[in-house]
């Protein structure tokens, strides 16, 4: 067992039109419909989870920290304002060599609310709430041919490197790439 270590934890974000809430395993079934569409999985990958898997998934999430506590994990629900669920925004957080907190951004959008900004307002939204809880540094790694999520990165403030995982571009916050 690594040592267990301290991690902010994910509290409920407004933006002008949408509300971040820290996953819970009641999001489930509200969110299993557009979470199991196949379009989601073009740039990430893989397939869709089954209901049973998104609910233990969703559980494991909801725990806020990896199994050995050396990454903490912030998983919200977007919600817009008419109350529906139209995707999730997480941060894996892990500590630097010097120590500081860096953060591994992600975000997902139901395939129908794609296209209205709701990735950028949560990212945004999300990334303001880490700097103020000494989050220092910001990555995400993106498809290359995934023209909506790299908008995303540049509106937030990262940068693409020269640096490719597992055939997806690392984008940072860090000033000089």
């Amino acid at each position: 067992m690594g040592t267990q270590l301290s991690w902010p934890v994910a509290t409920y974000l407004k933006s002008p039109r949408l509300d971040l809430e820290p996953i819970r395993l009641d999001h489930v079934e509200e969110a299993y419909p557009w979470l199991s569409d196949e379009r989601i999985h073009a740039f990430t990958g893989g397939s869709p989870d089954s209901l049973d898997e998104l609910r233990e998934r969703f559980r494991r999430q909801a725990l806020g920290q990896s199994p050995d506590g050396n990454q903490g994990w912030l998983n919200w629900m977007i919600r817009h304002r008419t109350g529906r669920l139209v995707g999730t925004v997480q941060a894996t957080i892990g500590r630097a060599r010097n120590g500081d907190m860096q953060a591994e951004l992600a975000w997902v959008l139901a395939f129908d609310a794609q296209g209205h900004g709701f990735a950028r307002e949560a990212a945004a939204e999300m990334m303001i709430w880490l700097r103020g809880n000494d989050v220092q540094r910001f990555t995400a790694h993106i498809h290359p041919r995934h023209r909506a999520s790299k908008g995303v990165a540049r509106a937030i403030g990262l940068r693409p490197t020269v640096t490719e995982v597992n055939g997806e571009i690392e984008w940072t916050s860090d000033p000089l790439v």
